[in-house]
């Protein structure tokens, strides 16, 4: 009986570990998707898995980032506040490593500066829906606005550098394997 009431425990423990760090991935991941929407850079690098400052220092990563949203001529970024509708994949721990592949709804505009010629739009619509892999881009002539909806991706990573804290990482093909190997890309099925 005590054999059963001890499996029965840690069966419990278990679960309920599981759906606080489910809990926890959950809630981290709509803040950093805030933080994001917001431009609240130097929040959202307290967020990021800490290796991807290995590849890019974390002042230059921060210069990136407002040059792309505040910092170009011609036009301006802007990410639009809409409902994420995250997928969160399960939690896996690989090695040393705890991942969740993260997909969700990314929607932004390219506010022009002045109007996209008309001859010249389906040029653009064509280009960012290739560049962004989408087929939900418009222009909207009265505003000279690009509206550009992506399906985005993001892992979120725990382990002994990041404390046991969830830390996040935007999926790109090129950035991912300069930091994590091949099999564990494999096994996330990225």
């Amino acid at each position: 009986m005590k054999k059963i009431v001890c499996l029965a425990l840690l069966l419990l423990i278990s679960v309920q570990s599981f759906s606080q760090d489910m809990a926890s991935l959950k809630a981290n991941a709509q803040k950093f998707y805030d933080y994001t929407i917001n431009h609240q850079y130097e929040e959202m690098m307290d967020m990021v898995y800490p290796k991807l400052f290995d590849i890019a220092p974390k002042a230059a990563l921060l210069e990136t980032l407002k040059k792309s949203f505040e910092g170009n001529e011609g036009f301006k970024i802007k990410m639009v506040a809409a409902p994420p509708n995250f997928v969160f994949g399960n939690i896996k721990k690989i090695g040393d490593h705890t991942f969740s592949v993260i997909s969700h709804d990314n929607t932004m505009q390219i506010i022009w500066d002045e109007a996209i010629p008309n001859l010249e739009i389906q040029d653009y619509i064509d280009m960012f829906k290739s560049a962004m892999k989408t087929e939900n881009v418009s222009y909207d002539p009265q505003n000279k606005t690009m509206n550009i909806k992506t399906q985005a991706k993001m892992i979120a990573i725990s382990d002994n550098l990041t404390k046991k804290q969830w830390k996040y990482l935007i999926y790109n093909e090129q950035i991912f394997p300069q930091i994590f190997d091949e099999k564990i890309k494999a096994e996330l099925g990225l």
